[in-house]
């Protein structure tokens, strides 16, 4: 039995915001994840998303370095190392991956268009995005 493989490999990254009491949500798709990129994306947030916004982030360096250029502009809230489970948007990504998983594509493109049918409709149903994203401890401290 012949299994196709898939042995060179093309790199992007997607950034997803989630508000997850609205379930509105931005999705960036960008070659690369880095503190320049990533400040650009963090310096539309206020912007975007109108009044208090606040990041909940694991504590990576970029992340951590992109912060403290927005401190007192914005709230981060960076969570303990190892517990992706407390992360929102790492449901979303969970769904991403279960759509798109154990696929070859022939291009980056082909993957990134095969992400946007699942991004799109999420974005129709924001029900899903709160759903998904919007864990009790969140939406408590929302409310308070």
């Amino acid at each position: 039995m012949r299994v196709p493989k898939q042995t060179e490999f093309e790199w992007g990254y997607v950034w997803v915001e989630a508000e997850p009491v609205s379930g509105d949500m931005n999705v960036w798709l960008v070659p690369q994840i880095d503190k320049e990129v990533l400040g650009s994306i963090v310096e539309q947030m206020p912007e975007q998303w109108g009044g208090e916004v606040a990041v909940v982030w694991d504590n990576s360096s970029v992340h951590k370095s992109v912060a403290r250029r927005f401190q007192g502009i914005l709230a981060f809230k960076f969570l303990p190392a190892y517990s992706p489970e407390l992360n929102p948007v790492e449901r979303f990504f969970e769904e991403l991956r279960r759509r798109t998983a154990n696929r070859i594509f022939n291009s980056l493109s082909e993957l990134e268009s095969a992400l946007l049918e699942v991004i799109n409709e999420y974005y129709e149903d924001q029900e899903r995005v709160c759903q998904l994203c919007g864990y009790a401890w969140i939406l408590e401290q929302v409310s308070s």
